[in-house]
């Protein structure tokens, strides 16, 4: 009995051997099918591992996709880059320009696009984001914010000296934000947009590579970030129509135009010209951004900004002196040297 058991579990085995020989598939099927699961057990790996293992080569990463331009830029203005370059050569200050004239693409980029710390010109893309919330109805300009203890701030404005309770209304802390750089008004902001990652979620989509909020208001210590490309391009995408509506647009620009510190890129400027811009001044790093429009009607998009020795004023006289040449070089000689 049991050696018929044996005998039939053998049988039985030859029989499967055998059934399975018959229904093996072609060698070119086997092939294509082992390619296939190596490829699909690859993609598994870099999808479910993670991206950070030394030596590890991920599958998922890439470098991001360019955004577009909101302007051309056809001509890098040599002489003038070499007028400034000669003005920034001074001991312990770093200079980062970038300037364009959208009618021509002409432009300067001097470390336009290093990162530097951004004072309170980080309230210009504060201010845009506001703005593109209200374009959704998600924000209302009347409506009102209540000063609260933890959004006090020292520094610039008046609105730290308001009562705990009291309250202003959005359109009013937009305008306080800029005019007055009141850094309690870009608080009450930041805190009605949900905070600093909703604005730092949008600023990376918008295409600012170089912005980004880490505290708030006043940065002191210059944590916050942008850089003079990334200021440029934003106020080119807004003057283009994009982000914001034509409505949002004319309200940014009549705040801009406000903006009562006066010592900077405006004291480069011939007269009758017009600049809609805001400031940054710290310790480390002075610097101002805005859009320049001669009586002639000819515009051109700046920023500047200057990392230094702690409030050396040699970094604000280079602003004045980078405003002048290039208001010069754009607007008054009307020269654009080839490259």
């Amino acid at each position: 009995m049991v050696g018929s058991s044996v005998k039939f579990a053998n049988c039985s085995r030859r029989t499967v051997r055998r059934t399975k020989k018959k229904t093996r598939r072609p060698l070119g099927q086997r092939l294509v099918i082992d390619c296939l699961l190596a490829v699909l057990m690859i993609l598994t790996e870099g999808f479910f591992l993670p991206t950070d293992l030394p030596g590890k080569v991920s599958l998922a990463s890439h470098q991001p996709i360019a955004p577009k331009l909101p302007f051309k830029l056809t001509e890098r203005l040599s002489n003038l880059t070499g007028l400034i370059l000669g003005q920034c050569k001074q001991p312990k200050l770093r200079a980062g320009i970038f300037v364009v004239e959208p009618s021509t693409g002409c432009y300067v980029d001097i470390a336009g696009q290093a990162s530097f710390s951004a004072a309170s010109m980080i309230k210009i893309p504060i201010l845009v984001e506001l703005l593109k919330q209200m374009d959704t109805k998600t924000i209302k300009p009347d409506q009102r914010l209540t000063i609260r203890q933890d959004l006090i701030a020292g520094g610039s404005g008046y609105l730290q000296w308001r009562p705990v309770g009291s309250y202003v209304t959005v359109a009013e802390a937009a305008e306080l934000m800029i005019v007055t750089s009141d850094n309690t008004a870009t608080n009450l902001i930041i805190d009605l947009l949900g905070g600093k990652e909703v604005c730092n979620n949008d600023y990376a989509l918008w295409g600012l590579s170089r912005t980004k909020i880490y505290n708030s208001l006043p940065d002191f210590e210059g944590t916050n970030q942008t850089s003079p490309f990334d200021l440029v391009y934003l106020l080119a995408k807004v003057d283009k129509g994009e982000i914001l509506s034509a409505e949002s647009r004319q309200f940014m620009y009549k705040v801009m135009a406000k903006t009562r510190i006066r010592t900077l890129l405006p004291m480069g400027l011939g007269p009758g010209a017009k600049i809609i811009h805001k400031t940054g001044d710290i310790g480390a790093m002075v610097g101002d951004a805005g859009i320049v429009e001669a009586r002639s009607g000819e515009r051109y998009f700046v920023a500047v900004q200057v990392e230094r020795p702690h409030n050396d004023r040699r970094a604000n006289k280079l602003v004045r002196d980078v405003s002048r040449l290039i208001y010069q070089a754009l607007i008054e000689t009307n020269a654009h040297p080839k490259s």
